[in-house]
């Protein structure tokens, strides 16, 4: 068996894999190492690392040619203070089953010095509950409110699936039907040595891999058999996001009904970018025959023009994107298959990224694809925005204790508009239970209540100091 492994590598993999580099290791690991490379093409890498040294992989090639420019401000503006009541026509779409969510979580907690899948961090200010939890309570009030069960898809990678899996079940499915949630895993592409082309080996003797970027969503969804239990379901608009934004305005209804009125196949919602320099992808827009809006990565975008201001001081290329999208299935089905019968239609991105090889960590070339790049090809795209940024962002990198402060300074807002009393420097967490905007809070809270709690804890039982 173990030289049937060898065979198979070296003979499809001549140039690329020496003998002397699986000679070391042992039958499990070869194994390992062809599965791998088992989806993989030399002549395909070799193309990819041509590109790099190219300099070509860095933009998507749009349907229309023109100048990018600046969006306009002029959009419509989400108001996050009160999310239900907005639209009727939003309001049947999700009750009839047509939407589903869709969260993008391969994402490991390295950064943050947890070895875990990300969804698995406790993020929340006095509870501590995990952005999977976070997630999953939303979802679960939206289903109470609409009177429906939401389906939910989550995207993992090979390191995350088995973990997050493991995850939802140590927590019982967070009180969703197990049938009801649906992982799968997006595809590996292998890091490239910049110099050569090379594979990189790492300290076990497994080539260095790593996801396809959130991109990989698009083919993944029809090779897991995702997009198929979404039809057999008669969902027909997805809502994507990452799994680490805990305040990710989940099916909101001004958004959705946006969408389905201008009968758009991708929308996306955007914030006022701090500044020039700000990691975001920035949306454009593409003048032409048919216009079009495209998102470009920071690392692709040129720093003079996204640092360019208008007379008003402010920036020219104000929105960026922070990944919360609606995107019709039959879109992406058709990008799939676009996808699946030439590979420049949706061109990998090639940036340098550290990867652990067994001589420490390296820098090496990351094939990756990224889900807003089919944007141009979408049929009446749109955007929308949102005024005050800290009310649907506040993503996790690499430093809990900001994103905690900001949860909290939100919710002390809210709990403030009920005219509730309580010191100044509370920690504050209202759970989606119990409200999902400052409006459903007043609903629910006695005016003019009076805590003296340093950490305040509300869900649909009550208030309790934690």
């Amino acid at each position: 068996m173990r030289e049937r492994f060898l065979e198979q590598i070296l003979e499809k993999w001549e140039g690329w894999i020496s003998r002397k580099d699986l000679d070391a290791l042992s039958t499990d690991a070869l194994r390992e190492v062809s599965e791998q490379l088992k989806e993989q093409d030399p002549d395909f890498l070799r193309r990819l690392f041509q590109k790099f040294q190219d300099g070509v992989g860095k933009k998507t090639h749009s349907p229309d040619s023109g100048e990018l420019q600046p969006p306009s401000r002029n959009c419509l503006k989400l108001d996050t203070s009160r999310i239900f009541g907005r639209s009727e026509l939003a309001k049947k779409w999700i009750q009839t089953g047509k939407t589903a969510v869709v969260i993008l979580a391969g994402g490991m907690g390295s950064r943050l010095g947890c070895p875990a899948p990300k969804g698995t961090f406790p993020i929340m200010p006095v509870s501590g509950k995990t952005l999977f939890q976070v997630h999953f309570e939303k979802i679960s009030a939206l289903g109470r409110h609409y009177g429906v069960q939401i389906p939910v898809y989550i995207m993992t990678n090979r390191a995350s699936h088995q973990p997050t899996i493991d995850f939802f079940r140590g927590q019982n499915w967070f009180g969703v039907p197990e049938s009801d949630i649906f992982f799968f895993s997006q595809a590996e592409m292998p890091f490239l040595d910049p110099k050569n082309g090379a594979f990189f080996w790492n300290s076990e003797g497994r080539i260095c891999h790593g996801p396809d970027g959130h991109g990989g969503l698009i083919q993944a969804l029809v090779k897991s058999g995702a997009a198929e239990d979404m039809r057999r379901r008669g969902i027909e608009t997805l809502n994507t996001f990452h799994v680490d934004n805990p305040l990710v305005p989940v099916l909101n209804e001004q958004f959705l009904e946006a969408h389905l009125v201008r009968k758009s196949e991708m929308s996306s919602i955007v914030v006022e970018k701090k500044d020039g320099k700000e990691l975001l992808g920035n949306l454009a827009e593409r003048p032409g025959a048919r216009k079009t809006l495209e998102v470009v990565e920071y690392l692709d975008f040129p720093e003079e023009t996204a640092m360019q201001t208008g007379p008003d001081g402010k920036l020219k290329f104000w929105a960026g994107s922070i990944g919360i999208h609606l995107i019709q299935l039959s879109f992406l089905e058709r990008m799939a298959s676009e996808m699946e019968s030439s590979e420049d239609f949706l061109p990998f991105h090639l940036p340098l990224k550290k990867t652990a090889a067994r001589d420490g960590n390296v820098w090496g070339i990351k094939p990756e694809r990224f889900i807003f790049d089919v944007l141009p090809f979408a049929d009446a795209s749109l955007f929308v925005c949102v005024p005050d940024r800290n009310d649907v962002f506040a993503t996790l990198k690499d430093d809990p204790v900001p994103v905690r402060e900001h949860l909290s300074r939100l919710y002390a807002s809210w709990l403030r508009q009920t005219g509730a009393v309580f010191p100044e420097n509370a920690r504050v967490e209202i759970a989606p239970e119990l409200a999902l905007d400052p409006f459903g809070l007043k609903e629910r809270i006695q005016a003019g209540i009076r805590w003296e709690f340093e950490n305040i804890y509300l869900d649909a039982k009550g208030a309790y100091a934690k």
